[in-house]
């Protein structure tokens, strides 16, 4: 009898999505494998389970679009009763045994805690396996941070040189350089919240475009959490940083009102100055760095609305910034941010991987009837750092804009700045 050992998460204990991803794909028929919906799902398993009365009768769902499991079984409900009957707790392990094709069994593990401690660390991390982080920071390293136990290998079952999951249709319509978004329910839209936001859909294109499943996505600028939600709804691992304790909260409550549909993956939100990200990951370790970061000092003056219709709303003559932090970038002039975004992204450069893209999100600026060319000045300072960019992609946002006013007419013509921002991509390039 075949045997695999899954640990328990907090996804599972909580809403009953029990992580079966290490068992891989032949430990089940193929048919089991139905869509995402009831109506269409596969061939039943039946399951028993120690201390639950009734054997359960369920498939394995995969997701519509991309035809990949989902590593949960459809019916639910009964995990967490087999959880509470056996006192689990997140971090221990189970065993399912496979007694015949269409029979299973699953026990509690009493040999080990963790399902780190069956496995050599050492060794490569399979698709089937779940993926493990255990590295030491580099001696000379002086730091009380511990690295993060988070995986970053794909597990997916893509081969060859692909940059990512997307068949030939998908990756047609990423060509087009200008691209357009819609907010959804998710989204957050609060600017007392947070003053800078972005749709989940613009996280989640990039993180689909540049990197695989099971694989790490940086965002050293975490704010209200958008980066990390698109990475969990994806199957990426995904961390966030950022400097206000107020933010992480946040993005902690949005993960946690979204966990209850995906389980496979880490996402982690650590309060902490971007400068000291390296302490936390290994070289090497990021397949994508994605990031709104703050815009210089553009946020920190009253707002007059010259180009709104309705000036005088709820926004207008209030500072709408981040923070009054000193190491916050949004309180910075134009040249001393240009320097700190290039020492922060130096720094994470060894992080990425050979080839891994870094995408950040700017706008351009008026200052005193001037333009100030932000993405201009991030493309020369990070091609200083060691970076190279491969593409300029444009972020349309005329269809989330409303009641424009005129503004400039008649003798001052100017584009209105709040309808496009920059997507800059660049990547580290690869090893000679």
């Amino acid at each position: 009898m075949e045997s695999c050992v899954i640990e328990i998460t907090p996804a599972a204990a909580k809403y009953g999505n029990l992580n079966i991803r290490p068992c891989g794909k032949d430990f089940f028929p193929e048919d089991t494998f139905g869509g995402s919906t009831k109506e269409k799902q596969g061939s039943l398993i039946t399951i028993n389970a120690e201390g639950v009365p009734q054997p359960i009768k369920t498939d394995i769902p995969t997701d519509n679009k991309t035809g990949r499991p989902k590593w949960i079984f459809r019916k639910r409900n009964w995990v967490k009763g087999f959880i509470e009957s056996n006192n689990l707790k997140p971090g221990k392990t189970i065993v399912i045994t496979r007694i015949s094709k269409k029979k299973y069994k699953i026990t509690t593990n009493n040999n080990h805690t963790k399902l780190e401690d069956t496995k050599n660390t050492e060794s490569k991390s399979t698709a089937t396996s779940k993926p493990i982080c255990r590295v030491k920071p580099k001696q000379g390293i002086r730091t009380k941070k511990k690295m993060l136990d988070i995986g970053f290998d794909k597990t997916c079952e893509c081969t060859g040189n692909n940059i990512n999951c997307l068949t030939a249709k998908e990756w047609l319509k990423c060509q087009v350089g200008v691209w357009q978004f819609s907010y959804e329910g998710r989204d957050m839209r609060n600017k007392k919240a947070h003053p800078a936001t972005f749709p989940i859909a613009l996280a989640r294109k990039i993180t689909d475009l540049f990197s695989h499943e099971g694989e790490l996505v940086l965002d050293p600028f975490v704010g209200s959490g958008t980066t990390l939600i698109a990475a969990q709804d994806a199957g990426r691992n995904a961390v966030g940083f950022d400097l206000q304790n107020e933010y992480i909260n946040l993005t902690k409550n949005r993960l946690e009102e979204n966990s209850s549909m995906f389980e496979n993956t880490k996402q982690i939100a650590i309060s902490d100055d971007a400068l000291n990200i390296s302490h936390y990951l290994p070289n090497e370790s990021t397949s994508l760095i994605f990031t709104s970061p703050p815009y210089a000092n553009l946020l920190n003056r009253k707002r007059k609305n010259k180009s709104r219709r309705d000036r005088k709303n709820e926004q207008y003559g209030k500072i709408e910034q981040y923070s009054q932090d000193p190491r916050d970038l949004g309180t910075m002039s134009i040249e001393k941010y240009t320097k700190s975004m290039g020492d922060i992204f130096e720094r994470l450069l060894p992080l990425l991987r050979p080839k891994g893209h870094c995408v950040i999100n700017v706008p351009d600026m008026w200052w005193e009837n001037k333009r100030i060319t932000i993405h201009v000045s991030l493309i020369q300072e990070l091609r200083e750092r060691g970076y190279e960019l491969r593409n300029i992609i444009i972020w349309d946002r005329t269809n989330l804009v409303n009641r424009i006013g005129i503004f400039g007419w008649p003798s001052n013509y100017i584009t209105m700045g709040v309808t496009f921002e920059y997507l800059l991509d660049f990547w580290r390039p690869p090893k000679e």
